[in-house]
């Protein structure tokens, strides 16, 4: 608190005024009384000095009235006030106290009128600096989808300041329940700046990126951006500063997706980098030409002229010549392929990287509904292109040949990405599930397709990546690329299932390849002869992580093959002919000169083999057994009826004192399977209902097929399983 000074002996106080202007001395006593409320005498004065003060020879500013030349006095002497025009703390003198204090109201009235025109500060409060951002809205984001609070406009004659008025109290507001916490949003970290930081820390990224610049400026400010999306903190931050989508805009006016092979692979890395995390990609995928942008690039993708597959495969100079890549762009080239094999964290090292494989992977992630008719064609061709080479390929390893070749400058041409294949695969399943965006209009034109797909000799080139990546599981050399095969065998299976559910020309396509029924018992065989070895290593407390989920993959892999078996079976008689005439050996090593046949001394017939897996699961207690055994026991049924030399083979590898003890356990796992079936087909046709009863799904039921009807499609799979079931009770009775 400000202190007072002390009074000097050379300040008086003026008794009286003259008509002449003259003052007299009077006396000031040495303590001054307790100030209160009076009008100060630097203000006050006769209508002569106020004449005085505003004479030609003396100009005064209106407004400057702290200290005017000649001042009247009052007649109360005890007046004491501040030294100086900054140091005053004049206030006005109300009227009640004008009469007791021997001064004029009139003449108070005019002086307050003035006192209050040039001190409007005094009287004012000033607002505290929170008031005044509330009241301005500085802390208010743009975006912010909460309503603004009730705040005063601003005044031009207020400058800001109150002016005395009341308060308002600030509005209540209810939250809904749950967001009661601490935690802060996104909306409240943009509030507070942080996406614009970050937004103008990239902003050099975007200005090198301008359709005007130079293509090398645009090729390195492209670079930078997948660079930065690899450090894990960029990343998150760019999720919440949109910079995603931004970005993705930017690249597509820069040029990247039309032709040019730099920034089309940097998009591509982009995309596959995005594809991280499925909901960034969703919301990126719904705003933009992500999924279109991307099929128009595959369709002119090939090993001949795909940028990061011929560097991956180290490609000569003459075929990187060939493919229109010069000296600077395999430069570029080569440190984006580093680049996305050891920082992105994407794939393995040894995984060969394309432009097919980054934008495969990135399609995969995408939402089925996302992808049209119109991408299907992009999809068969780049899927058929890689199958092509895998028929020579297993010749050539039955031969004694390597199954891929060793790298070198022409490798490429024979070398397939079984991991571009995994994710094609993955895509044709969801299409012939009904989860494309497909009209009525255009289910017709997809089946044509596929048609002339068939006609083309795609079952045996999707036979052959089967018997291929089994190789890769047997053979130690390939161990780097076991696990990338044993998905692929697992997307191929599930392609042929949908392809051949009760599809008779589809079912006579595979049959007719001499591949097909060896390759679907080999699978059937080693699926449990590993999982069996790895179940014994997990109960030993042996097994890690890693082969306790191996052992579910095999487990998977059993029961697709048996899926495919028992659709060959179903749909064809010729089916139940070509197993019973198969043989194999339950041991075999998985020679190359038995990859078209068992040629082991110690084989038996297929059927024998599958009655001993029978036997093992009509032991086990565990559920996921139980069903097995089930599936099992209606796939025999299938095989025994209108049979017999198949049913003599089965009953005999079967276990059981008797035929009719044999049949008779076998008809209780077949209508146990047939009860869980029914039950199981009730449940997935509910579900499908209520999903299809969404508001948000209405107009694509409209448009096109329903998951649900592909779910639905297989209610004749009941009605077989139950006619199992009545067959082998006839057989039952008649034993």
């Amino acid at each position: 608190m400000l202190g007072r000074s002390r009074t000097e002996s050379s300040v008086i106080s003026i008794s009286s005024t003259s008509e002449h202007g003259s003052v007299e001395p009077v006396s000031i006593h040495g303590t001054p009384k307790k100030l209160r409320a009076f009008v100060s005498d630097s203000l006050v004065g006769s209508p002569s000095s106020r004449t005085q003060s505003q004479s030609p020879s003396k100009p005064q500013p209106p407004d400057d009235i702290s200290s005017p030349p000649v001042r009247p006095s009052l007649t109360n002497t005890n007046v004491r006030t501040y030294a100086g025009k900054s140091r005053s703390f004049l206030v006005a003198l109300p009227q009640s106290q004008a009469a007791s204090m021997g001064v004029d109201a009139s003449l108070v009235d005019n002086h307050n009128a003035m006192l209050v025109d040039s001190h409007e500060d005094d009287f004012e409060i000033r607002e505290s600096y929170t008031e005044l951002r509330q009241r301005w809205g500085v802390d208010a984001s743009e975006d912010d989808p909460r309503p603004p609070s009730p705040q005063l406009s601003p005044s031009p004659k207020r400058k800001g300041k109150m002016k005395g008025l009341p308060k308002q109290a600030a509005p209540i507001r209810f939250l809904p329940n749950g967001m009661m916490n601490d935690l802060k949003s996104i909306t409240e970290l943009r509030s507070k700046g942080e996406s614009r930081r970050f937004l103008d820390e990239v902003g050099y990224l975007f200005e090198g990126l301008e359709a005007k610049g130079a293509l090398g400026v645009r090729r390195s400010s492209a670079l930078e951006i997948v660079t930065k999306l690899c450090d894990v903190d960029f990343a998150r931050r760019a999720k919440a500063a949109d910079f995603l989508g931004r970005a993705w805009e930017v690249l597509r006016e820069a040029g990247a997706g039309a032709g040019d092979k730099v920034l089309d692979s940097i998009l591509s890395f982009y995309a596959a980098l995005v594809a991280r995390d499925p909901t960034d990609l969703l919301d990126l995928a719904s705003k933009s030409d992500f999924a279109s942008t991307l099929h128009h690039m595959l369709t002119s993708l090939e090993h001949l002229n795909d940028p990061l597959w011929l560097i991956s495969t180290c490609a000569g100079t003459g075929e990187l010549k060939a493919a229109g890549i010069s000296k600077a762009e395999v430069t570029l080239l080569s440190g984006l392929q580093r680049l996305v094999r050891k920082k992105s964290g994407l794939f393995d090292e040894e995984d060969p990287i394309s432009n097919r494989l980054l934008i495969s992977q990135a399609l995969v992630v995408v939402s089925p509904s996302a992808h049209t008719f119109s991408h299907l064609p992009s999809l068969i061709q780049s899927l058929t292109s890689e199958l092509n080479l895998l028929p020579s390929r297993v010749d050539a390893y039955i031969s004694g040949l390597l199954l891929f070749p060793p790298e070198g400058p022409t490798s490429y041409m024979d070398t397939p990405s079984i991991l571009h294949l995994d994710n094609c695969l993955r895509l044709l399943d969801s299409c012939l599930l009904g989860s494309w965006s497909i009209t009525g209009d255009e289910v017709g034109a997809q089946t044509q397709r596929l048609n002339a797909l068939r006609e083309e000799g795609f079952a045996r080139a999707v036979v052959a990546l089967c018997v291929s990546c089994n190789i890769i599981l047997q053979d130690n050399s390939l161990e780097e690329h076991r696990s990338s095969a044993a998905r692929c065998i697992e997307s191929s299976l599930r392609v042929l299932i949908n392809l051949t559910h009760e599809d008779l020309p589809w079912c006579r396509a595979l049959l007719e390849d001499d591949f097909t029924m060896p390759a679907i018992v080999n699978l059937i065989i080693m699926a449990q002869r590993q999982r069996r070895m790895l179940e014994k290593r997990t109960n030993a407390d042996e097994a890690d992580l890693e082969e306790v989920d191996n052992a579910a993959h095999c487990l998977d892999r059993l029961c697709l093959a048996l899926g495919l078996l028992t659709n060959l079976v179903q749909a064809t008689p010729e089916g139940r002919h070509v197993i019973g005439n198969t043989l194999v050996d339950f041991d075999c090593p998985g020679q190359r000169r038995c990859l078209r046949g068992c040629t082991c001394p110690s084989r038996t017939g297929a059927l024998a083999c599958l009655g001993r897996i029978y036997t093992y699961y009509s032991k086990s207690q565990n559920e996921v057994d139980a069903v097995v055994r089930g599936h099992m026991a209606v796939l025999f049924g299938l095989l025994m009826e209108r049979s017999p030399a198949n049913q003599h083979t089965l009953l005999n590898a079967l276990p059981g004192p008797d035929n009719r003890s044999k049949l008779a356990i076998l008809l209780q796992h077949a209508q146990d399977f047939t009860l869980f079936y029914v039950a199981l087909s009730r449940k997935m046709a509910e579900a499908s209902r209520e999903g299809d009863a969404d508001e948000e799904d209405e107009e694509r039921i409209l448009d096109q097929p329903s998951a649900s009807g592909s779910v639905l499609r297989d209610t004749k799979g009941e009605t077989v399983a139950k006619g199992v079931v009545a067959f082998l009770k006839r057989l039952r009775d008649d034993s």
